[in-house]
């Protein structure tokens, strides 16, 4: 059975000229039922509206893991905070060369949904990891070659480089260059702004960033 959020994730792929195959889209709309079905017992989101979750979480997702795929991105892929499985689980359903994918959350509520959603898409390789995340030693177990991360503090990590990150490798994050520009200034030319997406209606952007 369809529903509302299944047509608004479809719309807005279409809407974005990203074409998704069936498998892709079916993975995708897996993701969003489960998000509805789980947000009944617990508070995974605090957006009702299917629209706004198919445009703040799922688009970012999306247009991320494009960008990846044009520049033939692979490997692990590590999203550190999670939570409810964005970005990290629409960017590799986009770009499924960045695999295997490591959700990193250090709540055990939302743990479970993570790991029932990687069960439900049939992803063996993908993972779901509980820990506090401090600094960059904390990730050292899990070398990468993509990290992302939204909605948690990560300038600390940025300052040092992110040490998990193979050189070459790609950062994706969300917000705004400036920000973005005073923790990579306190750590120069470690981490190199290659891309910059500007969201649709909103004042933050998708940055791509590449490890020297």
């Amino acid at each position: 059975m369809t529903s509302f959020l299944d047509e608004e994730i479809n719309k807005i792929s279409e809407k974005s000229h990203i074409n998704l195959n069936n498998k892709q889209l079916d993975e995708l709309c897996t993701h969003g039922r489960l998000l509805e079905t789980w947000g009944m017992k617990m508070n995974l989101t605090g957006i009702e509206n299917p629209l706004e979750i198919a445009q703040r979480h799922f688009l970012e997702g999306i247009l991320a893991g494009e960008k990846l795929r044009e520049c033939h991105a692979e490997g692990p892929l590590v999203d550190l905070g999670s939570g409810n499985g964005f970005p990290g689980v629409p960017m590799a359903v986009v770009c499924r060369q960045a695999r295997p994918l490591v959700l990193v959350e250090s709540l055990e509520k939302k743990a479970a949904f993570l790991r029932a959603l990687i069960r439900e898409l049939n992803w063996a390789e993908a993972r779901v990891e509980v820990r506090h995340v401090t600094r960059g030693a904390d990730l050292d177990d899990l070398p990468c070659r993509v990290f992302t991360s939204r909605g948690v503090a990560i300038s600390h990590l940025l300052q040092e480089g992110l040490p998990f990150l193979d050189s070459g490798g790609w950062c994706v994050l969300f917000g705004a260059r400036g920000d973005l520009q005073k923790d990579l200034g306190k750590n120069p030319g470690c981490l190199v702004l290659q891309d910059e997406v500007q969201l649709p209606s909103r004042e933050s952007a998708i940055l791509l960033l590449q490890k020297t």
